[in-house]
């Protein structure tokens, strides 16, 4: 979830105008405030699109969505329409205000100020057309469609149409409310499921479902696996891939869990990978390896390295497996095994431990896009310098993780606990130099 659309100018500077573009969405040039004053003027609702400067997906409804001809028709009729960098100062408080928490953020809003809509996340032109006509009243909202919910429900297109609007709806609660919301869609999505369960849950919009509004059970995610894995093929061609890197990802998660509890049972998950699982992780690419040798090894290692804190095996395992991925080996990879290693050994890490850490985190830093894994990586390397006595290097890398802090936008709270914790370790530093 990150962002950007395109250039705008200073909005606490420019005057009140509007964007001079060839098609598509015409945006206001001017203040949140402006534009909700312009909306207000001309009777219309406020459509706003929260972003930052480096959010991807953002970057892709600029040129991809609000460029659209049918788009820009309808919405420059309905709407007065503003571009907000949310991760602007003067900004701020409008995103703190409409709860803007990832990139894209699109929220309809009336000229009292009041959220109509709001979605979270990248949307594909029809889906902000059907966003929109729902904010214009042309086509029916949550609550009415709960409400014709309760009077019917046993019909499944009603419920599948509440439940797919579920997650933008739930975006824009707070409070007792938003905990009252979520009660009510649990049990409506568990009670979908149950009248579906079959050929008939196999399709595009009952998966999306399934991926936004479940996983919260381990037993009832563990049921949804065998489902989609007893059905693969059908769910292949009715879906794509999706699926089976649901099966993988949760498969890989249930056996981590196992594995950092120090329960052998996680063996149990790893023999799944070339047994019932074989067919969803034969869809993975291990480059030259089969699934089942990647996971046996890794997990057997991660296993041991907690278990006994055997550093020495744990390392040599990994370099192995990122031999044998070659150039697929990506960022993450490097950056999980450095975290490994820190959170199974701790103080028990060695001078050598410390060097290969820091050697995985730089080929982490090298790919990675992610401002919050960047901060990480940078403050593992800072305390691996520490704990060799290169206060140096230790410091300019805990610098350079505040720096980056700076960007962390509307995670206000993750922002904070960060710059707190760079902060006692530069402290740290200072102390150790004297």
């Amino acid at each position: 979830m990150r962002k950007i659309l395109i250039l705008m100018m200073l909005l606490t500077a420019v005057p009140a105008s509007w964007a001079q573009t060839t098609g598509g969405i015409k945006f206001f040039q001017g203040t949140f405030e402006q534009a909700l004053a312009e909306a207000k003027k001309t009777n219309k609702v406020l459509f706003v699109d929260f972003y930052a400067t480096w959010c991807v997906p953002c970057k892709h409804m600029a040129k991809e969505v609000f460029t659209v001809d049918s788009v820009g028709d309808y919405f420059n009729k309905h709407f007065v329409s503003i571009q907000v960098d949310a991760e602007k100062p003067a900004n701020k408080p409008w995103a703190e205000k409409y709860k803007v928490e990832a990139y894209p953020t699109t929220a309809f809003i009336d000229a009292s100020g009041k959220t109509l809509l709001q979605n979270m996340g990248m949307l594909r032109a029809p889906e902000l057309m059907e966003a929109a006509r729902t904010a214009m009243g042309e086509m029916v909202n949550f609550e009415q469609l709960y409400d014709n919910y309760k009077k019917d429900p046993k019909n499944l297109a009603t419920a599948q149409q509440l439940l797919l609007k579920a997650p933008s709806f739930l975006a824009a609660q707070d409070g007792i409310e938003a905990e009252k919301w979520v009660t009510r869609i649990g049990k409506i999505y568990k009670d979908y499921l149950k009248e579906k369960w079959g050929d008939a849950l196999i399709n595009k919009k009952d998966y999306v479902i399934i991926n936004a509004l479940g996983g919260d059970n381990a037993e009832d995610t563990q049921v949804m696996m065998d489902f989609i894995n007893d059905n693969l093929d059908k769910w292949i061609a009715a879906v794509g891939k999706a699926p089976v890197y649901y099966i993988i990802e949760n498969n890989d998660a249930m056996t981590e869990k196992l594995v950092k509890d120090g329960n052998p049972k996680y063996k149990d998950y790893v023999e799944k990978v070339k047994g019932v699982y074989a067919k969803a992780y034969a869809h993975a690419d291990f480059n030259g390896m089969t699934a089942y040798q990647w996971s046996k090894t890794y997990y057997d290692a991660l296993f041991n390295l907690h278990k006994n804190k055997d550093t020495g095996n744990f390392t040599a395992r990994m370099n192995s497996l990122f031999k044998a991925l070659g150039d697929k080996t990506q960022s993450s990879d490097y950056g999980k095994a450095a975290q490994d290693l820190y959170n199974a050994a701790g103080k028990k890490l060695t001078a050598d431990d410390h060097h290969q850490a820091i050697s995985w985190l730089e080929q982490a830093l090298k790919g990675e896009n992610d401002v919050t894994s960047k901060i990480n990586y940078l403050v593992m390397l800072g305390d691996s310098y520490k704990f060799l006595k290169d206060y140096n290097k230790a410091r300019s890398y805990y610098n350079q993780g505040y720096a980056l802090t700076l960007q962390m936008g509307q995670m206000e709270m993750t922002q904070q606990m960060m710059q707190f914790s760079i902060k006692r370790k530069l402290s740290e530093l200072e102390l150790l130099e004297k």
